[in-house]
C-alpha cells in the first residue's frame, strides 16, 4: 500500500507491504538505485546507512513489546533527498499511522497549505518513533513498580519468573536502540553536509539525536531498576529459604533426644528407672526435658 503526502515540491512517501510493482514504480519515480530496491525487499539483519548522489539510504531497527516474545524489532527503510522521503515497512507502525493522520487533518483544516520542509517533516517522523519506544517503555516501569510491591508483599517466589521476562524485553530495547548510534549518526551528518541540507540541518539532527538518547537513557534506567529488584528479591528469597532451613534443622536437633531415649529404655537390661513405680512418666519427663534444653539452646544461639 502507498500512502503520498505531497505539499508544494515537498513529497512523502509511505510503503506499507509495498508489492514488488509499487516499490519498481517508486524506485524509478525518484531514480532510485537498484541495490536499495534490493535491500527493502529483504529483512536486514543489523541497521545501516549508504550515501548516494542526491539522497541516503537508512535501516533502523524499532524495538516494541510483544505478547508472544516480550520484545521485536520492527524494521522501518528511509530514503531521504532534497525534496522527498520515503519510508517502507512490512509491519503496520501504529505512529507511521497516526502521523499520517495528523497530517491528513491538517490537510482537512487548511494547513496544508504551508509547504514541507524536508528537515521538519524528518524529524516529526523520528520524533514519533521514539516517542513511542518511550511510551513503550514507561508501561515496562509501570510493570516494575508492580513488582516491587509484589517483592515487599511476601511473593518473593511469584515475582522470579515476572522479573526475568521484564529484564529480558528491556535487555532487547537497549539493545536495539545501541545499535541505532553509528548509522543514524553517519546519516544525520551525511544530512548535514554543505552539499545536502547544510547548516540548518543541525536543529534537526540535534532534535532527532536527542529522541534516540532520551529513548536509550530511559531504557537504561529502567534496566538498572530491574537489576536493583532481581538483587533485593534474590537477596529476600535466600533469607526465607535460610529462615527455612534453620527451622528444619533445629526441629531435627530437637526431635532427636526423645525417640534415643525411648530406645535406651526399650533395652532389656539392667537400668535405672525401669521397671520403678512411674518409670513411664519419668521417661517421658526426661524425653521433654532434653527437648526443651535443646530448644532453649537453639533460642539463646538465635537459630529461631
Amino acid at each position: 500500500m502507498i500512502t503520498r503526502h505531497t505539499r508544494g515540491k515537498t513529497t512523502w512517501i509511505d510503503l506499507e507491504y509495498p508489492t514488488s510493482e509499487e516499490l519498481l514504480s517508486v524506485m524509478s519515480e525518484f531514480q532510485i538505485d537498484e541495490r536499495v530496491r534490493e535491500e527493502i525487499l529483504t529483512p536486514t539483519p543489523y541497521p545501516f546507512t549508504i550515501a548516494f548522489p542526491g539522497y541516503c539510504y537508512l535501516v533502523l531497527h524499532f524495538p516494541t513489546a510483544d505478547a508472544l516474545s516480550g520484545a521485536k524489532v520492527q524494521e522501518v527503510d528511509f530514503i531521504v533527498g532534497k525534496n522527498f522521503i520515503i519510508t517502507a515497512r512490512y509491519e503496520v507502525i501504529e505512529q507511521i499511522h497516526t502521523l499520517h493522520k495528523v497530517i491528513e487533518a491538517e490537510e482537512l483544516l487548511g494547513t496544508s497549505l504551508k509547504q514541507f520542509k524536508i528537515e521538519e517533516l524528518l524529524s516529526r517522523i523520528m520524533d514519533r518513533l521514539y516517542v513511542g519506544i518511550s511510551s513503550e517503555v514507561e508501561q515496562v516501569g509501570y510493570r516494575l513498580d508492580r513488582i516491587e510491591r509484589d517483592i515487599f508483599s511476601g511473593k518473593e517466589r511469584e515475582t522470579v519468573r515476572t522479573i526475568s521476562d521484564t529484564a529480558r524485553v528491556l535487555l532487547r530495547f537497549e539493545t536495539a536502540l545501541a545499535r541505532h548510534e553509528n548509522p543514524l549518526n553517519d546519516f544525520l551528518t551525511f544530512l548535514g553536509a554543505p552539499a545536502f541540507f547544510g547548516t540548518k540541518f543541525d536543529e534537526y539532527a540535534a532534535h532527532i539525536e536527542g529522541g534516540r538518547n532520551h529513548a536509550a537513557a530511559m531504557v537504561a534506567a529502567y534496566r538498572s531498576t530491574a537489576t536493583e529488584l532481581r538483587i533485593t528479591n534474590d537477596s529476600l528469597l535466600t533469607s526465607s529459604q535460610d529462615r527455612i532451613i534453620r527451622r528444619l534443622m533445629v526441629f531435627s536437633f530437637v526431635s532427636y533426644p526423645p525417640p534415643l531415649l525411648a530406645v535406651i529404655f526399650a533395652m532389656r537390661t539392667d537400668l535405672p528407672i525401669v521397671g520403678s513405680q512411674n518409670d513411664f512418666l519419668w521417661v517421658v519427663v526426661i524425653m521433654l526435658g532434653s527437648s526443651l534444653v535443646l530448644f532453649l539452646i537453639a533460642r539463646f544461639n538465635r537459630w529461631l
